[in-house]
Order: C-alpha cells, then sequence, then structure tokens
C-alpha cells in the first residue's frame, strides 16, 4: 500500500465525495422526492469534487516545495553528536572497563553496526566523516591509546564544524 501524502489525500477526497453524495441524496429525496435527491447529490459530489481537486493540488505543491528545501540549522551538529554516542558505545564494548569478558560478542557486533550507520549520515561534513573513519579504524585496531587518541580528534572535528557555522 502506497502511504504517500498525494495518495493518502486522494483516498480521503474520494471518501469524502462519496459521502458528500449521499448526504445531498438524502437531504434532497426528505425536501422533495427521488428528482431533488439526484439533483442535491449531484451537485454536492460534484462540489466535493473540484474542492479535493483544489486542496490536493495545494498540498502536493507544498509537499514538492518542501523537499527542495535544506536541512534545518543545527541537523548536522544533532548528527554529528548521535555520531559520537554511537562510537563511544561501541569503543566501550571493544575496550569494557569490567574486562574483556564484561562484553558479549553479538553486543559488540550491534554496537559496531551503529557506530558505522551512524558514521554514514547525509548530513555531516566530510571532515567529521572522516576523522569518525579514523576513529573506528582505531577501534577496530584494538589499540585503546590510539582508540583514545582519535576520538579526541573526532570530538576536536566535530567542535571546529559548530564553530564554522
Amino acid at each position: 500500500m502506497n502511504t504517500a501524502p498525494e495518495n493518502m489525500s486522494s483516498r480521503t477526497a474520494a471518501a469524502w465525495i462519496v459521502v458528500l453524495t449521499v448526504l445531498g441524496g438524502a437531504t434532497g429525496f426528505a425536501w422533495g422526492g427521488p428528482f431533488l435527491a439526484v439533483a442535491c447529490g449531484l451537485s454536492l459530489g460534484s462540489g466535493g469534487a473540484v474542492g479535493a481537486v483544489l486542496s490536493r493540488r495545494r498540498m502536493v505543491g507544498a509537499d514538492r516545495e518542501s523537499r527542495g528545501k535544506d536541512a534545518v540549522p543545527g541537523d548536522a551538529d544533532g548528527a554529528a553528536e548521535m555520531m559520537i554516542l554511537g562510537i563511544h558505545a561501541y569503543k566501550v564494548s571493544v575496550f569494557p572497563l569490567a574486562g574483556p569478558g564484561a562484553v558479549t560478542p553479538a553486543e559488540r557486533m550491534a554496537r559496531r553496526e551503529d557506530a558505522y550507520r551512524l558514521t554514514a549520515a547525509d548530513r555531516l561534513t566530510h571532515h567529521v566523516r572522516e576523522a569518525a573513519a579514523a576513529t573506528l579504524e582505531a577501534i577496530d585496531g584494538g589499540s585503546e591509546p590510539a582508540a583514545l587518541s582519535a576520538v579526541e580528534n573526532l570530538m576536536e572535528a566535530v567542535q571546529e564544524q559548530r564553530c564554522d557555522r
């Protein structure tokens, strides 16, 4: 089922047109018989159809217009913060404070996948992505001092990104 806004609007508009036609027919029949029922049903149904077409055009135009706009200011900062949290979670699972057996391999792999997925976000700048890739490489390498240094470099890159705006 296609749930795009313009398709949902078509279904909703069709339902309103049917409801208006039936209500117009029932009202016309109550006022003056079958001829007036047909006339009222057709007039209300056609009025609903014209209104639905006009409102749908407006909604689809607004939707297309909003798709072309740039991301919200601060969106890249939020994506960078989420990426840092994901990378820290992965780092903690690779170098746990409680010892090597504290984190299961399945949890470590899940955190690794999350960190890589967050690093691939489109909203991140190229400089931040490079620093994140270096950080993930250092964590995957298994050297804790190198990973800590890479995390510091990543945080500096994110801070520079914030200051550039």
